[in-house]
């Protein structure tokens, strides 16, 4: 079992004797167990095809839903799908953005929810969840008959390699329900309006941005207040020019992979943005909404951000803003300008100590439906990882093309597996992207960090399968 450092993970006993108001500001095979750590329950996936976990009917359920970009009602459907096979189960139901406020006591006093989508901002870090063995795994499930044909398993239902980001050494911990990528949107129809041409490549770009500054509009904007979103695009930039065994190599924690020359390549680009004047007027003071906002608003041509977008900012987008994503533009000569990142995120897990272990793994196989993903589907417009769901609008039909090659599909990694290095990278990258800080600066930065967490002996090390 994982020792976790004091300063970067929340042990049990620490997460005992926070309080909710500083959890707020601080962000095993095949079965499963449940309830004390001695006299666990198995489950196991059984012969009844319709009812694989023997769930008891009559079990009350308890889920909390992230209520971020994708909202709550997908979730609201799929409780009555849970429902209709169980009606006489009560289901207690919680959509909040406060995922780590709410939830980091229940798994300190040992009574967590039995379904938790472990999301945004305030997400609880997963390695302090898997190396304090907090989480089941999810083996039964994925080897469970699926919902629509007991002769193909649930792990068959899914797209390749959408479980890479939900394993840690081989064991699956996170079900990432969604199939998203993470890409650089702009306004087809003011491009369009403009006689502007999306750029493919960096050097394209940077010869874009005066125009777009002609037109009275800023070429970028991103979520300062959440660097964080810069993470994928400058990774991404990276990887395109190097090939990802690049990114690879970061995520490994090798020795000066931060000093690779595609990554100092990369982290001079971004910070070329802001010393151009590049970047919209007060980006590093901005969230994400209020980002969000200036892109529709046509204050800014350029936005990174991931699938979620078009959904979440339903409300607020003119009804003639066309949300049109493209691959981060790569550098001239990259090795493998197609990579992108894309996979499955939003991640869903199944506490170790779920009072109802067998109904929560019955839930997610219902989600994992063809009916259950295709609510999601139609209900955000966005792909799950489960095949063959059909999106109508341009932009999922446009993200589809991107991620057609599954040799340029990689998640960069180590964010979540490193708790440290996230908690380092968020504001590295905003110094980069406000002119606080040099690339060499930046680089630097996160190298020490990397060696540091490289060096330390009670950080479980994680690496990827291919």
């Amino acid at each position: 079992m994982r020792q976790s450092t004091a300063d970067s993970i929340f042990t049990r006993r620490r997460l005992f004797g926070a309080t909710a108001a500083g959890l707020a500001a601080t962000s095993l095979g095949a079965c499963a167990t449940s309830g004390g750590d001695d006299d666990a329950e198995e489950v196991k996936v059984g012969e009844n095809a319709e009812n694989p976990f023997d769930v008891d009917p009559s079990a009350p359920l308890d889920v909390v839903i992230f209520d971020g970009g994708f909202g709550n009602e997908y979730a609201q459907a799929h409780q009555a799908l849970y429902k209709e096979s169980f009606p006489e189960s009560d289901i207690e139901f919680l959509a909040t953005q406060a995922i780590a406020e709410t939830q980091q006591p229940r798994f300190a006093e040992g009574k967590p929810c039995d379904v938790l989508d472990n999301s945004g901002a305030q997400q609880i870090p997963m390695d302090s969840l898997v190396g304090d063995g907090e989480l089941a795994e999810l083996t039964p499930l994925l080897d469970a008959p699926s919902y629509d044909d007991p002769a193909v398993t649930v792990r068959d239902t899914l797209r390749d390699g959408v479980l890479g980001m939900g394993t840690f050494n081989g064991e699956v911990y996170a079900l990432n329900y969604v199939f998203s990528a993470w890409t650089v949107w702009y306004d087809a129809k003011l491009f369009r309006d403009q006689g502007w041409t999306a750029p493919t490549t960096w050097e394209e770009m940077l010869a874009l941005c005066p125009t777009i500054q002609a037109a009275g509009i800023a070429p970028w904007t991103y979520a300062g207040q959440h660097p964080v979103y810069l993470y994928d695009l400058f990774l991404m930039l990276a990887g395109r020019h190097g090939g990802v065994d690049v990114v690879k190599a970061i995520d490994h924690l090798e020795p000066d992979a931060w000093r690779h020359e595609s990554v100092v390549k990369a982290a001079e680009a971004l910070a070329g943005l802001y010393s151009e004047g590049y970047i919209l007027e007060g980006t590093p003071g901005i969230d994400h909404i209020q980002s969000q906002t200036a892109f529709n608003e046509r204050k800014a041509a350029f936005l990174p951000c991931g699938s979620w977008l078009p959904n979440e900012q339903a409300a607020i987008a003119p009804a003639d803003f066309e949300y049109m994503p493209m691959g981060v533009p790569y550098f001239e000569g990259s090795v493998q300008p197609g990579l992108i990142s894309a996979g499955g995120e939003e991640p869903f897990v199944v506490p170790k100590n779920a009072t109802n272990l067998a109904g929560a793994y019955e839930y997610l196989r219902i989600m994992l439906s063809k009916e259950g993903a295709q609510i999601f589907g139609d209900t955000v417009q966005a792909a799950t990882v489960v095949k063959g769901v059909e999106l109508e609008n341009p932009a999922a039909q446009a993200t589809d093309q991107l991620v057609a090659n599954p040799e340029d599909l990689f998640q960069p990694r180590f964010r979540f597996w490193y708790t440290k290095m996230n908690e380092e990278v968020r504001p590295a990258l905003g110094a980069l992207l406000s002119g606080e800080s040099t690339a060499d600066e930046f680089i630097e930065r996160m190298q020490t960090v990397a060696d540091e967490t490289a060096a330390d002996d009670s950080i479980d090390k994680f690496t990827h399968e291919d």
